[in-house]
């Protein structure tokens, strides 16, 4: 009977990257886009919930989160160098978790908004591991 060796496919340093470059690219993000937001007007307390009813202001923060979703998820399927799929998904994963307990928690943001993202965010990651795989594999020919 032969042993087979068991490949390891997660990689914790990896998936830590991806984490960082994740949450913290979609804080400082946020956190221009409202400065540039909020740069003419002067602000109260309850201009920041204002924030909550501009569509297209909230369409923005999505697409910006997720972009740095991608690239958190791409770097962490190029650092791995092994189980590409399986370490972005685990962005994905995580950022769903994150995205689940703001719907409990967070009544001010749009149930829209929360479901989008919570819908979108798996996939994303799992192309930015699926784009890292592909140029790993063209790269390799």
């Amino acid at each position: 009977m032969s042993e087979q060796k068991s490949v390891r496919k997660f990689h914790f340093l990896a998936v830590v990257l991806g984490i960082a470059i994740d949450n913290i690219g979609t804080m400082l993000s946020s956190g221009v886009i409202g400065s540039l937001y909020f740069a003419n007007r002067p602000m109260e307390n309850h201009d920041v919930n204002a924030i909550y009813s501009n569509a297209a202001l909230l369409l923005l923060f999505l697409v910006v989160g997720l972009f740095w979703t991608f690239l958190g998820s791409y770097f962490t399927a190029k650092v791995a160098k092994r189980g590409e799929l399986f370490n972005a998904a685990i962005i994905g994963v995580i950022g769903a978790g994150i995205g689940f307990d703001s719907i409990l928690t967070q009544d001010m943001i749009p149930l829209w908004y929360e479901l989008i993202g919570l819908v979108a965010i798996v996939p994303v990651s799992l192309l930015g591991g699926y784009l890292a795989l592909k140029r790993k594999k063209t790269s390799q020919s």
